[in-house]
Protein backbone atom coordinates (compact mmCIF):
# COMPACT_ATOMS: atom_id res chain seq x y z
CA UNK A 1 0.00 0.00 0.00
CA UNK A 2 1.24 3.16 -1.35
CA UNK A 3 1.57 6.58 1.46
CA UNK A 4 -1.01 9.28 0.39
CA UNK A 5 2.28 11.85 -0.53
CA UNK A 6 3.59 8.70 -2.90
CA UNK A 7 0.09 8.22 -4.40
CA UNK A 8 -0.31 12.09 -5.15
CA UNK A 9 3.19 11.53 -6.71
CA UNK A 10 2.11 9.06 -8.97
CA UNK A 11 -0.74 10.80 -9.90
CA UNK A 12 1.56 13.49 -11.52
CA UNK A 13 3.36 11.44 -12.94
CA UNK A 14 0.88 10.10 -15.15
CA UNK A 15 -0.83 12.76 -15.92
CA UNK A 16 -3.55 13.28 -13.38
CA UNK A 17 -1.06 16.60 -12.42
CA UNK A 18 -1.08 18.63 -9.12
CA UNK A 19 -4.01 17.86 -6.58
CA UNK A 20 -6.30 20.76 -7.13
CA UNK A 21 -8.02 22.35 -4.18
CA UNK A 22 -11.87 21.62 -3.73
CA UNK A 23 -11.55 18.51 -5.32
CA UNK A 24 -13.32 16.28 -2.75
CA UNK A 25 -11.71 12.17 -3.39
CA UNK A 26 -12.06 9.55 -0.83
CA UNK A 27 -10.09 6.80 -2.72
CA UNK A 28 -7.61 6.94 -5.05
CA UNK A 29 -7.55 4.68 -8.10
CA UNK A 30 -5.51 2.06 -9.25
CA UNK A 31 -2.35 3.19 -11.01
CA UNK A 32 -0.56 0.48 -13.62
CA UNK A 33 3.24 0.82 -13.88
CA UNK A 34 5.04 -2.10 -15.60
CA UNK A 35 2.31 -4.63 -15.41
CA UNK A 36 2.64 -3.99 -11.16
CA UNK A 37 -0.51 -3.19 -9.38
CA UNK A 38 -0.09 0.06 -6.67
CA UNK A 39 -3.10 0.58 -4.80
CA UNK A 40 -3.69 4.18 -2.94
CA UNK A 41 -5.94 5.13 -0.23
CA UNK A 42 -6.49 8.72 0.60
CA UNK A 43 -6.59 9.88 3.68
CA UNK A 44 -9.55 11.81 4.68
CA UNK A 45 -8.30 14.53 7.34
CA UNK A 46 -11.81 16.10 7.44
CA UNK A 47 -13.04 13.39 8.79
CA UNK A 48 -10.88 14.59 11.98
CA UNK A 49 -12.91 16.88 14.17
CA UNK A 50 -12.10 20.57 14.56
CA UNK A 51 -9.18 19.72 11.90
CA UNK A 52 -10.19 23.82 10.64
CA UNK A 53 -11.25 25.14 13.60
CA UNK A 54 -14.26 26.99 14.53
CA UNK A 55 -16.73 27.55 11.39
CA UNK A 56 -13.88 26.09 9.14
CA UNK A 57 -15.05 24.38 6.17
CA UNK A 58 -12.91 21.37 5.40
CA UNK A 59 -12.48 20.13 1.53
CA UNK A 60 -10.49 16.62 1.00
CA UNK A 61 -8.04 16.70 -1.50
CA UNK A 62 -5.94 13.99 -3.36
CA UNK A 63 -2.83 13.83 -1.10
CA UNK A 64 -4.12 16.67 1.39
CA UNK A 65 -6.70 19.09 2.63
CA UNK A 66 -8.43 22.21 2.72
CA UNK A 67 -10.06 24.87 5.06
CA UNK A 68 -12.22 27.55 4.06
CA UNK A 69 -12.58 30.09 6.68
CA UNK A 70 -16.12 31.93 6.94
CA UNK A 71 -16.70 35.91 7.28
CA UNK A 72 -14.71 36.74 10.41
CA UNK A 73 -12.80 34.26 10.35
CA UNK A 74 -9.20 33.57 8.67
CA UNK A 75 -6.17 30.92 8.41
CA UNK A 76 -3.83 34.06 7.69
CA UNK A 77 -3.83 32.49 3.61
CA UNK A 78 -2.51 28.86 4.96
CA UNK A 79 -4.92 26.52 3.86
CA UNK A 80 -4.19 23.78 6.73
CA UNK A 81 -4.15 26.47 9.54
CA UNK A 82 -6.94 26.51 11.47
CA UNK A 83 -9.46 28.69 10.81
CA UNK A 84 -9.47 31.65 14.11
CA UNK A 85 -11.62 34.41 14.64
CA UNK A 86 -10.30 38.44 13.27
CA UNK A 87 -11.29 41.41 14.98
CA UNK A 88 -11.47 44.00 12.73
CA UNK A 89 -12.94 46.71 14.78
CA UNK A 90 -9.98 47.10 16.53
CA UNK A 91 -8.07 48.83 14.07
CA UNK A 92 -10.60 51.71 13.58
CA UNK A 93 -9.01 55.50 13.86
CA UNK A 94 -10.64 57.90 15.72
CA UNK A 95 -10.05 61.44 16.88
CA UNK A 96 -8.16 61.67 20.06
CA UNK A 97 -7.89 58.44 20.39
CA UNK A 98 -4.73 57.78 17.92
CA UNK A 99 -1.33 58.12 18.53
CA UNK A 100 0.40 60.75 15.50
CA UNK A 101 1.60 59.17 12.97
CA UNK A 102 -0.55 55.70 13.21
CA UNK A 103 -3.58 56.95 11.23
CA UNK A 104 -2.73 55.63 7.76
CA UNK A 105 -0.78 52.97 9.62
CA UNK A 106 -4.02 51.30 11.03
CA UNK A 107 -6.00 51.94 8.90
CA UNK A 108 -4.34 49.74 6.19
CA UNK A 109 -4.14 47.02 8.75
CA UNK A 110 -7.62 47.26 8.87
CA UNK A 111 -7.70 46.88 5.22
CA UNK A 112 -5.85 43.66 5.57
CA UNK A 113 -7.82 42.65 8.31
CA UNK A 114 -10.98 43.04 6.47
CA UNK A 115 -9.57 41.44 3.20
CA UNK A 116 -8.21 38.20 5.50
CA UNK A 117 -11.70 37.52 7.18
CA UNK A 118 -13.97 37.71 3.82
CA UNK A 119 -15.82 41.21 4.62
CA UNK A 120 -16.31 43.90 2.41
CA UNK A 121 -15.31 47.74 2.65
CA UNK A 122 -17.46 50.56 1.43
CA UNK A 123 -15.36 50.94 -1.73
CA UNK A 124 -12.81 49.34 -3.38
CA UNK A 125 -9.56 47.59 -1.13
CA UNK A 126 -6.66 47.43 -1.44
CA UNK A 127 -4.41 44.58 -2.27
CA UNK A 128 -3.43 42.87 1.01
CA UNK A 129 -0.48 43.56 2.25
CA UNK A 130 2.89 41.15 3.01
CA UNK A 131 4.16 40.67 6.72
CA UNK A 132 7.21 42.63 6.29
CA UNK A 133 6.31 45.40 4.74
CA UNK A 134 3.73 45.67 8.20
CA UNK A 135 6.11 45.19 10.02
CA UNK A 136 8.57 47.48 8.47
CA UNK A 137 5.54 50.47 8.29
CA UNK A 138 5.13 49.33 12.49
CA UNK A 139 8.74 50.18 13.13
CA UNK A 140 9.24 53.35 10.99
CA UNK A 141 6.39 54.76 12.77
CA UNK A 142 7.28 54.10 15.99
CA UNK A 143 10.77 55.40 15.72
CA UNK A 144 9.24 58.59 14.48
CA UNK A 145 7.31 58.52 17.06
CA UNK A 146 10.34 57.99 19.29
CA UNK A 147 12.09 61.08 17.54
CA UNK A 148 8.92 63.30 18.17
CA UNK A 149 9.42 62.57 21.90
CA UNK A 150 12.86 63.08 21.71
CA UNK A 151 12.51 66.60 19.97
CA UNK A 152 9.13 67.94 22.32
CA UNK A 153 9.22 66.48 25.43
CA UNK A 154 7.51 63.92 27.93
CA UNK A 155 4.26 62.36 26.76
CA UNK A 156 0.97 61.69 29.49
CA UNK A 157 1.10 58.02 30.85
CA UNK A 158 -2.17 57.43 28.82
CA UNK A 159 -0.34 58.25 25.47
CA UNK A 160 2.38 55.37 26.64
CA UNK A 161 -0.48 52.82 26.92
CA UNK A 162 -1.90 53.60 23.91
CA UNK A 163 1.47 53.25 22.32
CA UNK A 164 1.83 49.64 23.54
CA UNK A 165 -1.94 48.74 22.87
CA UNK A 166 -1.24 49.36 19.37
CA UNK A 167 1.60 47.78 18.91
CA UNK A 168 0.00 44.46 20.58
CA UNK A 169 -2.31 44.31 18.06
CA UNK A 170 -0.53 45.19 15.30
CA UNK A 171 1.68 42.23 16.17
CA UNK A 172 -0.90 39.68 16.81
CA UNK A 173 -2.06 40.53 13.13
CA UNK A 174 1.47 40.70 11.57
CA UNK A 175 3.67 38.31 12.80
CA UNK A 176 1.23 35.12 11.28
CA UNK A 177 1.33 37.04 7.55
CA UNK A 178 5.43 36.74 8.14
CA UNK A 179 7.18 34.00 5.61
CA UNK A 180 10.56 33.63 7.57
CA UNK A 181 10.61 31.83 10.65
CA UNK A 182 13.10 34.62 12.01
CA UNK A 183 12.72 38.20 11.26
CA UNK A 184 14.71 40.70 12.90
CA UNK A 185 14.70 44.45 11.55
CA UNK A 186 17.01 47.08 13.94
CA UNK A 187 16.93 50.97 13.68
CA UNK A 188 18.31 53.52 15.79
CA UNK A 189 15.64 53.61 18.17
CA UNK A 190 13.97 50.24 18.05
CA UNK A 191 15.00 46.63 17.61
CA UNK A 192 12.43 44.26 16.54
CA UNK A 193 13.12 40.21 16.52
CA UNK A 194 9.98 37.59 15.70
CA UNK A 195 10.34 33.50 15.85
CA UNK A 196 7.52 31.83 14.13
CA UNK A 197 6.71 28.09 13.84
CA UNK A 198 4.91 26.56 11.46
CA UNK A 199 3.61 22.97 12.29
CA UNK A 200 0.78 20.82 12.15
CA UNK A 201 1.35 19.43 15.55
CA UNK A 202 2.20 22.33 18.50
CA UNK A 203 5.96 22.42 19.04
CA UNK A 204 6.70 21.77 22.47
CA UNK A 205 10.40 22.79 24.31
CA UNK A 206 12.74 25.88 25.27
CA UNK A 207 12.44 29.06 23.64
CA UNK A 208 15.24 32.00 23.60
CA UNK A 209 15.79 35.19 22.09
CA UNK A 210 18.21 37.73 22.31
CA UNK A 211 18.67 41.06 21.01
CA UNK A 212 21.23 43.67 21.96
CA UNK A 213 20.15 44.77 25.50
CA UNK A 214 17.76 41.85 26.58
CA UNK A 215 17.51 37.81 26.36
CA UNK A 216 13.92 36.46 26.69
CA UNK A 217 14.00 32.63 28.18
CA UNK A 218 10.46 30.39 27.80
CA UNK A 219 8.79 27.79 26.38
CA UNK A 220 6.47 26.68 23.09
CA UNK A 221 4.24 25.30 25.87
CA UNK A 222 3.78 28.67 27.12
CA UNK A 223 3.75 30.66 23.92
CA UNK A 224 0.79 28.94 22.27
CA UNK A 225 -1.10 28.06 26.14
CA UNK A 226 -4.28 25.63 24.84
CA UNK A 227 -3.21 22.77 22.65
CA UNK A 228 -6.45 22.32 22.00
CA UNK A 229 -7.18 25.52 19.54
CA UNK A 230 -3.37 25.46 18.21
CA UNK A 231 -4.11 27.17 14.69
CA UNK A 232 -1.44 25.90 12.84
CA UNK A 233 1.27 28.35 13.97
CA UNK A 234 2.75 30.23 16.87
CA UNK A 235 5.01 33.09 17.30
CA UNK A 236 6.93 35.10 20.16
CA UNK A 237 7.99 38.65 19.55
CA UNK A 238 11.10 40.83 21.95
CA UNK A 239 10.84 44.45 20.49
CA UNK A 240 13.12 46.62 22.40
CA UNK A 241 12.52 50.45 22.22
CA UNK A 242 15.74 52.78 23.05
CA UNK A 243 13.52 55.88 23.78
CA UNK A 244 10.62 54.59 25.95
CA UNK A 245 11.96 56.55 28.73
CA UNK A 246 11.27 59.70 27.61
CA UNK A 247 7.37 58.68 27.40
CA UNK A 248 6.92 58.87 31.10
CA UNK A 249 4.52 61.50 32.33
CA UNK A 250 6.83 64.41 33.27
CA UNK A 251 3.82 65.17 36.17
CA UNK A 252 4.32 61.78 37.45
CA UNK A 253 5.54 60.77 41.09
CA UNK A 254 7.41 58.00 39.54
CA UNK A 255 10.16 59.76 38.05
CA UNK A 256 13.03 57.33 38.82
CA UNK A 257 15.59 56.59 36.04
CA UNK A 258 15.33 53.32 34.00
CA UNK A 259 18.31 51.19 34.17
CA UNK A 260 17.62 49.15 31.08
CA UNK A 261 16.03 48.88 27.85
CA UNK A 262 12.53 48.91 28.01
CA UNK A 263 10.90 45.37 25.84
CA UNK A 264 7.10 44.44 25.23
CA UNK A 265 7.13 40.76 24.62
CA UNK A 266 4.52 39.22 22.43
CA UNK A 267 2.96 35.55 21.83
CA UNK A 268 0.34 33.70 20.18
CA UNK A 269 -1.13 32.88 23.48
CA UNK A 270 -3.67 34.95 23.86
CA UNK A 271 -3.99 33.89 27.51
CA UNK A 272 -1.19 35.57 29.47
CA UNK A 273 -2.36 36.92 32.68
CA UNK A 274 -1.60 34.44 34.77
CA UNK A 275 0.95 31.95 33.18
CA UNK A 276 1.95 28.96 35.45
CA UNK A 277 5.25 28.88 34.01
CA UNK A 278 7.14 31.67 34.59
CA UNK A 279 9.16 34.07 31.70
CA UNK A 280 12.67 34.96 32.68
CA UNK A 281 13.94 38.56 31.10
CA UNK A 282 17.86 38.92 31.21
CA UNK A 283 18.46 43.00 31.46
CA UNK A 284 21.52 44.27 30.65
CA UNK A 285 22.49 47.39 32.28
CA UNK A 286 22.58 51.14 30.45
CA UNK A 287 25.23 51.87 32.88
CA UNK A 288 27.07 49.77 35.49
CA UNK A 289 25.49 50.06 38.54
CA UNK A 290 25.61 48.93 42.06
CA UNK A 291 22.19 49.75 43.06
CA UNK A 292 19.62 47.29 43.40
CA UNK A 293 17.10 47.75 40.59
CA UNK A 294 13.45 46.78 40.66
CA UNK A 295 11.67 44.75 38.02
CA UNK A 296 8.53 46.32 36.44
CA UNK A 297 6.04 46.30 34.21
CA UNK A 298 3.75 49.06 32.39
CA UNK A 299 0.32 48.51 33.84
CA UNK A 300 -2.96 50.29 33.00
CA UNK A 301 -5.37 48.32 35.08
CA UNK A 302 -6.02 51.19 37.69
CA UNK A 303 -5.60 54.22 35.42
CA UNK A 304 -3.71 55.87 32.55
CA UNK A 305 -0.49 53.73 33.15
CA UNK A 306 2.14 53.21 35.84
CA UNK A 307 5.36 51.23 36.26
CA UNK A 308 4.21 48.19 38.54
CA UNK A 309 6.36 45.67 40.14
CA UNK A 310 3.48 43.39 40.73
CA UNK A 311 3.85 39.95 39.56
CA UNK A 312 7.73 40.37 38.56
CA UNK A 313 10.58 39.50 40.77
CA UNK A 314 14.43 39.61 40.59
CA UNK A 315 16.38 36.20 40.42
CA UNK A 316 19.55 37.32 40.35
CA UNK A 317 21.69 40.74 39.76
CA UNK A 318 25.02 42.25 39.56
CA UNK A 319 26.43 45.33 38.36
CA UNK A 320 25.92 44.74 35.03
CA UNK A 321 22.99 42.43 34.68
CA UNK A 322 19.71 41.60 35.95
CA UNK A 323 17.26 38.63 35.28
CA UNK A 324 13.42 39.19 36.20
CA UNK A 325 10.94 36.29 36.81
CA UNK A 326 7.96 37.25 35.52
CA UNK A 327 3.92 35.65 35.38
CA UNK A 328 2.74 37.82 32.76
CA UNK A 329 3.63 39.56 29.66
CA UNK A 330 3.63 42.89 28.71
CA UNK A 331 6.03 45.57 28.58
CA UNK A 332 9.04 45.20 31.16
CA UNK A 333 12.17 47.50 31.95
CA UNK A 334 14.65 47.55 35.49
CA UNK A 335 13.45 51.01 37.27
CA UNK A 336 16.25 52.43 40.02
CA UNK A 337 14.88 53.97 43.30
CA UNK A 338 11.04 52.66 43.82
CA UNK A 339 12.70 50.88 46.77
CA UNK A 340 13.23 53.91 47.73
CA UNK A 341 10.42 55.84 46.88
CA UNK A 342 8.44 53.02 48.98
CA UNK A 343 10.94 53.40 51.43
CA UNK A 344 10.32 57.60 51.40
CA UNK A 345 6.59 56.92 51.49
CA UNK A 346 6.39 54.84 54.39
CA UNK A 347 8.67 57.47 56.49
CA UNK A 348 6.48 60.36 55.28
CA UNK A 349 3.12 58.64 56.84
CA UNK A 350 5.44 57.07 59.79
CA UNK A 351 6.45 61.17 60.56
CA UNK A 352 2.67 61.82 59.97
CA UNK A 353 1.01 59.38 62.07
CA UNK A 354 3.93 60.34 64.96
CA UNK A 355 3.02 63.78 64.52
CA UNK A 356 -1.01 62.91 65.18
CA UNK A 357 0.18 61.60 68.31
CA UNK A 358 2.29 64.39 69.34
CA UNK A 359 -0.64 66.53 68.43
CA UNK A 360 -3.13 64.49 70.23
CA UNK A 361 -1.00 63.46 73.41
CA UNK A 362 -0.78 67.56 73.64
CA UNK A 363 -4.23 68.10 73.69
CA UNK A 364 -5.06 65.47 76.02
CA UNK A 365 -2.33 67.15 78.68
CA UNK A 366 -3.84 70.45 77.93
CA UNK A 367 -7.21 69.38 78.51
CA UNK A 368 -6.58 67.71 81.60
CA UNK A 369 -4.16 70.50 83.29
CA UNK A 370 -7.98 72.62 82.16
CA UNK A 371 -9.87 70.25 84.25
CA UNK A 372 -7.95 69.85 87.20
CA UNK A 373 -7.43 73.88 87.17
CA UNK A 374 -11.54 74.37 86.89
CA UNK A 375 -11.48 71.36 89.65
CA UNK A 376 -9.16 73.48 92.22
CA UNK A 377 -10.94 76.45 91.49
CA UNK A 378 -14.54 75.27 92.42
CA UNK A 379 -13.30 73.74 95.69
CA UNK A 380 -11.48 77.01 96.36
CA UNK A 381 -15.11 78.89 96.10
CA UNK A 382 -16.70 76.68 98.18
CA UNK A 383 -14.35 77.27 100.92
CA UNK A 384 -14.73 80.95 100.13
CA UNK A 385 -18.62 80.20 101.00
CA UNK A 386 -18.49 78.58 104.04
CA UNK A 387 -15.63 80.68 105.81
CA UNK A 388 -18.21 83.70 105.09
CA UNK A 389 -21.22 81.70 106.52
CA UNK A 390 -19.15 81.33 109.75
Amino acid sequence: MATETQCAALLKDYGHGEPQEGIAVSVFPSLLTSGATQQCMDIDECSTDGVCGEGGICQNLIGSYWCQCPAGFTNFGKNQNKCVELNCDRYETQPGQTLPGYDSFLSLLRNNCLVLNNSTLSGPTRPLSTGDVLLTLLVNTTDVLQLDLQSNGHRSSSEVTKLLKTIEISIRLIAPLLTENVTRIKTNHTEFKILVRRDKTPPKGPVSLTNENTQLDTTWETMIGDYQNYPGFAFVVLLSYKNLDSLKDSTSHQSQQLMSSAVTVSVSNSNTTNLPPLINLTFNHLQSSDVDPTCVYWSDENGPGVWSGRGCTSVMSNSNQTVCSCNHLSTYTLLEGIHQEKQSLVMLVGFFVALTCVVLSLITTLWCRFVSRKRRGGYRLKQDVQLNRK
